[in-house]
């Protein structure tokens, strides 16, 4: 029996919209009352998972910023792992000499350095949907995941980050060209103590070596006293492939990246579709309908 859910936001637990539905948290709130542990696991910090958990009355615990920052149902920090700030600058001048957009995540905010680099940024997304024929929906579902909350400005974030008075869970660089994401993340790879992964086709995100949604994922089940073969994950992109692997059955959304259902167990039906509920009511309560 299962012990302990877990489930990817953006692509998964919510719709394109960026919302959550009736049915899936229905199916949570169900699952919850038989016993079941349920937690969030996601590239967003907490800060801006909070309020949509609040205002479908969930609580529970969250894993954020993938698996560098993880706080209890009560609110209250648990663990955290952040960036090198040597590392971190060496990175931001990377980022900034190939003139891409980047943001920084810590506790309470998520940091830029230029809201006209933003505007740009949101254009080229247009101009890029529009050539790619990708749907406004898709489109619209990028940019939730790349501004989660509001974003604070320092002109001189470089400085700030400098000045050491603040720690960060991860940056974030995008670009509508894959080409320069390429060649960006190929020197990035030559700093030390970091890992990469992607939560979209428009991004990289660096965080600290060797943290994942897959080890904050053991970390919260042993603080829970609960066994990987007891848990089950959500996931659709890259970022969610170390939770998949690490959960006792991980399943992937219809709608996930191809190398992510590979290395699911099960793949539900997409993130519009209420696949989250619809698995729960499989392998919870042994529903096939």
């Amino acid at each position: 029996m299962y012990k302990l859910i877990v489930t990817d936001m953006d692509g998964t637990f919510l719709n394109g919209l960026g919302e959550i539905t009736r049915k899936n948290i229905k199916a949570v709130k169900k699952a919850m009352k038989r016993g079941v542990q349920f937690a969030i696991v996601t590239g967003r910090p907490y800060v801006s998972v909070k309020d949509i958990l609040n205002d479908v009355k969930i609580t529970c615990s969250c894993i954020g910023c993938n698996g560098a920052q993880v706080t209890g149902s009560d609110g209250k920090l648990i663990t955290s792992h952040y960036l090198d700030t040597d590392n971190l600058i060496k990175i931001i001048r990377i980022a900034k000499e190939a003139g891409l957009y980047y943001q920084l995540y810590d506790d309470h905010y998520i940091y830029t350095s230029s809201r006209l680099n933003l505007l740009k940024l949101l254009k080229s997304y247009s101009k890029k949907s529009i050539k790619r024929h990708i749907t406004l929906r898709r489109l619209y579902r990028g940019i939730k995941r790349l501004f989660f909350t509001e974003v604070s400005l320092k002109h001189d974030l470089l400085g700030f980050v400098s000045e050491r008075r603040n720690k960060f869970y991860k940056i974030q660089i995008a670009s509508v060209s894959a080409e320069d994401l390429d060649v960006v993340c190929k020197k990035i790879r030559d700093v030390p103590d970091i890992d990469i992964t992607s939560s979209n086709y428009f991004n990289i995100e660096v965080g600290p070596k060797g943290v994942t949604k897959g080890t904050a994922l053991e970390e919260l089940a042993k603080s829970m006293n609960i066994k990987r073969e007891e848990i089950i994950a959500f996931g659709d992109n890259f970022n969610d492939i170390p939770m998949l692997q690490y959960a006792g059955c991980g399943v992937a959304v219809k709608n996930a990246e191809p190398p992510v259902k590979k290395e699911a167990d099960y793949i539900t039906k997409s993130n519009e579709d209420n696949g989250v509920a619809y698995a729960i009511e499989k392998f919870i309560f042994n529903d096939e309908g």
